[in-house]
């Protein structure tokens, strides 16, 4: 049986630079082919080959934008999943002219693959933005191919304007429209399933609302699942999860802050909101702004596979999150890697993982130290009870180091011989310190039932299953030629048979026969029982040639001895007392110097 052995301890992260010398690098993106894209804040998109060399300035709006202030700028990138036929692209950034956020698209030149034409764009939609801060950035298509934009809460602190509960205001939402024909006289058009559409108290273009400056949030390319990093105000930042097709959702600011009252003025209880899976304090020097990311999706580090990665600004901290098959999250610390500024994460055509390094100007790939190491093991699929026979044998690839195993039987080899069934779990680790885990069962096979009857010198053995094989022996030694389940004693002593299975399983039974003589010894002139069958008593009448002593036992069929006496003469009389014992067949044993004899009596 062959068993995968299952990561249960944390991966380890590992980052490795994939393109260095950017200006304050802020987003990454892909347009479906093996490219990579870099945002810098400054206004300048730069492209990538599937190596990290840079093939051209792929845009360069720096005249447009107001990056003064560090939430503004070129915020956030993507591309049309249509791309490859309309060359439409997205962005946002805040304007040079006030700082407003502006969402617009731009084009590829039809001659040129790694340039936009800076002259192509369309502007799909504006804020006015109060402040210059919590200006969100993030825009992606939905797997629904709907365009969703993040908007945070317009800044200043503590949302004075109380604009993320605002229902009739952009700010502190996340918007989904839809994209897929505009031009210049209708830029975007609201799906007709958005929740608010036909509400006059909401603005029909919010997909969900209370949010304070949701800077990053990206799908899950398996199950369309929404994760939101929303950065939050003096003590305490939160990521969300919302499930796939789960619109209308009221994420509590200003209310609240992570899992925690703020500014509850007006607001409903804790439970009307939708509460974050995670949260962490400031305190201590933690952190000071989330920086949403990705479940990993990618083929290269099993290990990562579906956990969720994000990580803190300014702490250099890395969380991962798995969600459970309840529908609970675990989330662990995954590295904390400090004196870095994790900016943005992206991801590339097939879900391979990327994060940006503001201040470092650099774009590293997310990799996992522990996913070379793997791990496969074989264990018989089932063995006889206590035959000793079962095997489990593991086979380990990629390990840094020495590997060790540690088995719940307490053996440490790799691998395990002559063991019964059972259960059995074994811990794998390489000189990294990455585990592999597993529970191995060894199945009992089933073993023949087998009972023997014996009706005075004729054995039954009566077995199931049927198709088992049958061996007769006689004092543990093996009776040749006797091929059926009777078997006719030919002699007293123990005899026993054992039945195997098809599987090679085996069960025995055992039974001691005393045969009857029918010749009496030399010794002996003449024998009688009478009346036999007997009632309550039976007289024994024994005339020898001569006097001498003679020893009486009375056993029953189990070998149990129920009656015992000695006598001396040459012609005894014994009356024997039956009147205690049970119905059924006894063996009568004569010895004396001259040989011995037995006959069977039974009472009725």
């Amino acid at each position: 049986m062959l068993s995968p052995l299952y990561l249960i301890a944390q991966p380890k992260i590992q980052l490795t630079n994939f393109a260095t010398g950017f200006d304050l690098p802020v987003d990454i993106a892909h347009c479906d082919d093996s490219r990579l894209f870099v945002v810098e804040r400054d206004g300048v998109i730069w492209v990538l080959d599937s190596l990290g060399n840079r093939l051209d300035t792929f845009l360069n709006i720096d005249p447009r934008v107001n990056s003064g202030q560090n939430e503004q700028g070129l915020l956030g990138l993507a591309f049309h999943p249509n791309y490859a036929e309309n060359g439409y692209f997205f962005v946002n950034y805040t304007k040079n002219n006030g700082g407003d956020t502006r969402v617009a698209r731009f084009s590829v030149k039809s001659n040129n693959p790694n340039e936009a034409d800076p002259n192509s764009e369309l502007t799909i939609l504006e804020q006015d933005q109060p402040n210059w801060n919590h200006n969100g950035g993030c825009v992606k298509f939905g797997p629904d191919g709907y365009l969703y934009i993040g908007l945070g809460d317009g800044g200043g602190a503590n949302d004075p304007q109380n604009y993320s509960q605002n229902k009739k205001n952009f700010l502190g939402k996340i918007l989904r429209i839809d994209v897929n024909n505009s031009n210049a006289s209708q830029p975007y058009v609201v799906p007709s399933d958005n929740p608010f559409v036909g509400n006059a108290d909401y603005f029909p273009e919010i997909w969900s609302l209370g949010w304070r400056n949701p800077w990053r949030f990206s799908f899950d390319r398996l199950t369309g699942d929404m994760w939101i990093g929303d950065v939050g105000q003096n003590l305490w930042e939160e990521v969300d999860f919302e499930p796939a097709n789960t619109p209308g959702l009221n994420y509590g600011w200003r209310c609240y802050e992570g899992t925690h009252n703020f500014n509850t003025t007006g607001c409903q209880p804790y439970n009307s909101y939708a509460a974050p899976f995670f949260d962490y304090s400031h305190s201590g020097g933690n952190g000071c702004s989330v920086t949403g990311g990705f479940i990993y999706r990618g083929s290269k580090f099993p290990d990562l596979y579906g956990c969720y990665l994000f990580s803190d600004y300014c702490s250099g901290r890395w969380w991962y999150t798995r969600r459970n098959n309840d529908g609970t999250f675990s989330t662990a610390i995954l590295a904390n890697l400090t004196g870095y500024e994790y900016s943005s994460y992206g991801e590339n055509k097939d879900g391979e993982l990327f994060v940006a390094l503001l201040s470092s100007g650099r774009v590293q790939r997310v990799g996992e130290l522990c996913s070379p190491f793997q791990v496969s093991g074989m264990a018989s699929p089932g063995v006889c009870a206590n035959a000793m026979a079962g095997e489990i044998t593991l086979a380990a690839t990629g390990a840094t180091g020495t590997v060790t195993y540690s088995w719940s039987n307490g053996a440490t080899s790799q691998n395990l011989i002559g063991l019964d069934p059972g259960i059995f779990s074994v811990e794998v680790k390489d000189g990294n310190n990455c585990i592999r885990r597993d529970t191995f069962e060894i199945l009992e096979l089933p073993s023949p039932v087998i009972d023997l009857t014996i009706n005075i010198d004729t054995l039954t053995a009566s077995f199931n299953p049927p198709n088992a094989t049958l061996q007769w022996y006689f004092e543990g030694n093996p009776i040749p030629n006797v091929l059926g389940n009777v078997l006719v004693a030919g002699q007293t002593g123990n005899y026993s048979v054992v039945a195997t299975s098809e599987f090679g399983c085996q069960a025995q039974a055992s039974a001691f026969v005393l045969v009857s003589s029918t010749k009496l010894p030399d010794a002996v002139q003449r024998f009688s029982l009478s009346p036999n069958p007997a009632e309550d008593s039976i007289l024994m009448e024994l005339e020898l040639k001569k006097s001498g002593a003679a020893s009486i036992s009375l056993e029953d069929s189990s070998q149990r001895q129920v009656y015992a006496k000695k006598v001396e003469g040459q012609k005894i009389t014994l009356p024997i007392d039956l009147s205690n014992l049970p119905i059924g067949a006894y063996f009568l044993t004569v010895k004396m110097e001259g040989g011995s004899f037995v006959r069977k009596l039974v009472k009725k």
